[in-house]
């Protein structure tokens, strides 16, 4: 990500050129063995609304010196953080465990230097150009119709939306950890991404109507056994000082 809107440290955008390896989000095509690249529309629509100018390296061993630097810090932190493999239950814990190895690094000094990372940075800092007022969009669009169960397909998953919506057309933001739904402008529906193909993911309160009015849909509903998986649902106890819903 560039010059990280959401990002605390960066703050901003580098006013000269931003070396990138061929990431196939940005590279439709490599040209030959020159730096002409055939470039994804959504790529240069990023590229234009943060102003950047782009350097690619060259592929393959060519190319190989040009970004020797970064390979290597990249190879640093791997081997630091994350070998062996952190277990975590959600990407959104991955990425806090991330940005607390990134923190505790800027006290770091990479090989002789004699000031830190953060040193470093703090001379980089005011070079910075300002970031947009808005921030890109950079997650997916998609206009799937709401099925008869309240539900939505997204790639290869199902999520849920309130059920009165059955019967209309929403549009979806899919991000990196999450995907928003909305109905025209407004916010319906908000769900953590799931990983696993043929998953469903369904929010109780978005069937509480139907469930109200049918009851005996309630007690073996999927929603309400998700609910529970996620502690957000107790039956209410029959005894004094017993658990709450």
């Amino acid at each position: 990500m560039i010059a990280g809107q959401r990002d605390p440290h960066i703050r901003g955008v580098p006013r000269s050129k931003v070396r990138y390896d061929n990431l196939k989000a940005a590279v439709a095509r490599v040209l030959g063995l020159s730096r002409a690249r055939v470039e994804a529309d959504r790529w240069i629509a990023f590229k234009s609304h943060y102003g950047t100018e782009r350097f690619y390296c060259r592929p393959g061993i060519e190319g190989a010196h040009e970004k020797g630097g970064v390979e290597g810090q990249i190879g640093y932190f791997r081997r630091n953080h994350f070998v062996p493999v952190p277990e975590v239950s959600s990407l959104a814990e991955l990425n806090e465990m991330v940005e607390q190895w990134d923190r505790q690094d800027d006290a770091r000094r990479i090989g002789s230097r004699s000031r830190t990372i953060a040193e470093d940075f703090a001379l980089e800092r005011p070079l910075l150009m300002p970031l947009p007022e808005k921030p890109f969009l950079t997650g997916r669009l998609f206009t799937p119709r709401v099925d008869r169960y309240g539900q939505i397909p997204v790639r290869t998953n199902r999520y849920s939306v309130p059920i009165r919506l059955i019967g209309k057309r929403v549009r979806v933001i899919l991000h990196a950890s999450h995907l928003v739904v909305y109905d025209q402008n407004v916010e319906v529906a908000r769900h953590e991404r799931l990983i696993a193909k043929g998953a469903v993911r369904l929010e109780l309160d978005h069937y509480l109507e139907v469930l109200v009015r049918k009851h005996d849909a309630f007690p073996g509903s999927t929603a309400l056994e998700q609910a529970r998986s996620a502690g957000k649902f107790q039956p209410r106890s029959t005894t004094p000082g017993g658990p709450r819903p």
